[in-house]
């Protein structure tokens, strides 16, 4: 089997994937644009030819580099990137070159917000009012109808860049004023946390591998008060949230591919009760170090489950969830009550993960992070709480 990684060298954690691939027997090519000399060296390793090209936005570049390879090793019998930014581009490749699995202009289901909302419908779950506003006019009509506040972001965009959330009249004429020349999405506000449905399905559609995050504070949230982001692995999936993921899954009929489905969980101001609402798909891995997570809580090789469910139809040993897991972030603009020698001091037997964040994401996941694991939610609590506390 000939499999095409797009983008290898980012996340960092990408060459797993990668790894787990060739230890199935797959041949793995890379497209990246990084140069060669500078890749991971475990990823070297596992990659039979890699094709360097310093602009992937180009596709006439992607197209190339594909036609390269293939003309080198033959007809390409899978491309993924598991990264949300090149999964228009992965379809285009398909397309183009015959290559099973989701095309263009199919991947549009998955990637716009406003499509996506046909999907929920026919699963069954609740979701936003919404309206694809062009102008000031369109906006104050919606607004009119359903008050305010309302969420505006790209209707095509990768987590919570360029989201905002208008509270009057005069904050969408200045939305409308600033915008840039890409379509937006506007949203009614759902007050509520999110809880994810993440997972893994086989050829025939169906789950293998699922589990669910809870985020204390919603990304959009983190990314606009510039706070630090922190969610943690449930050791039982809730049953709406299974219910609602799964049939969302059905509803799309996804195949051999991750997923990370949001969720709101709002709660009715009447009656107290809590209902799930659906806030987007993403059919990748989830982002954020949660496949690390996922090693912790489950004591499973998730890069390896992956590939042995595309490349065997399916993964390995047990995959239920063993304890509870979490991702801490600290931004250094706070002043921290608890240094970090203090908290490996403290709670080094729980700490199977620290490092320094860099580049473009460490805006929405923080200066530096912690990955937790503990038999119980209220000890996870306890260690997150000492993490994040401020003088």
């Amino acid at each position: 089997m000939n499999f095409l990684y797009i983008s290898p060298n980012f996340p960092t954690y990408g060459w797993k994937f990668c790894r787990s691939l060739k230890e199935n027997g797959a041949t793995v090519l890379g497209i990246g644009d990084t140069p060669y000399e500078a890749l991971q060296p475990e990823l070297k390793e596992v990659l039979t030819e890699y094709y360097w090209t310093p602009d992937m936005t180009n596709y006439d570049n992607m197209y190339r580099a594909t036609a390269c390879l293939i003309w080198h090793h033959g007809k390409i019998d899978m491309v993924r990137s598991n990264n949300e930014f090149w999964l228009t581009t992965e379809a285009r490749l398909r397309t183009d070159f015959n290559i099973p699995g989701i095309g263009w202009p199919e991947i549009l289901d998955h990637k716009q917000k406003s499509r996506m909302k046909a999907f929920f419908k026919k699963a069954g779950v609740a979701c936003a009012d919404y309206c694809l506003p062009t102008s000031f006019e369109e906006g104050k009509a919606f607004t009119d109808k359903h008050g305010y506040p309302v969420v505006v972001k790209p209707d095509d965009g990768v987590g919570a860049c360029d989201t905002y959330t208008l509270h009057d009249d005069a904050e969408q004429e200045h939305f409308f004023a600033i915008k840039p020349p890409v379509q937006y999405i506007m949203e009614t506000y759902i007050d509520g946390h999110v809880e994810t449905f993440d997972g893994l399905t086989n050829a025939n559609g169906d789950i293998v591998f699922c589990a669910s995050q809870i985020y204390h504070e919603s990304l959009m949230d983190t990314v606009l008060n510039d706070g630090c982001i922190t969610y943690h692995s449930e050791k039982e999936i809730a049953p709406d949230i299974r219910a609602a993921g799964t049939a969302v899954v059905k509803a799309y009929g996804i195949k051999n591919m991750f997923f990370h489905f949001e969720f709101f969980r709002t709660t009715d101001k009447k009656t107290g009760k809590t209902k799930v609402m659906a806030l987007e798909v993403n059919m990748r891995p989830p982002g954020g170090m949660i496949t690390e997570i996922y090693q912790a809580s489950h004591d499973v090789d998730i890069y390896k489950a992956w590939a042995d469910t595309l490349i065997k139809g399916a993964p390995e040993g047990d995959m239920t969830q063993k304890r509870y897991a979490a991702f801490a972030s600290r931004k250094w603009r706070f002043d921290y009550a608890h240094s970090n020698d203090e908290i490996f001091e403290k709670y080094g037997d729980h700490i199977m993960q620290a490092e320094a964040i860099t580049g473009v994401t460490a805006r929405a996941m923080g200066d530096f992070y912690f990955l937790l694991y503990a038999d119980t939610l209220d000890k996870l609590n306890e260690i997150i709480s000492f993490i994040t506390e401020k003088r």
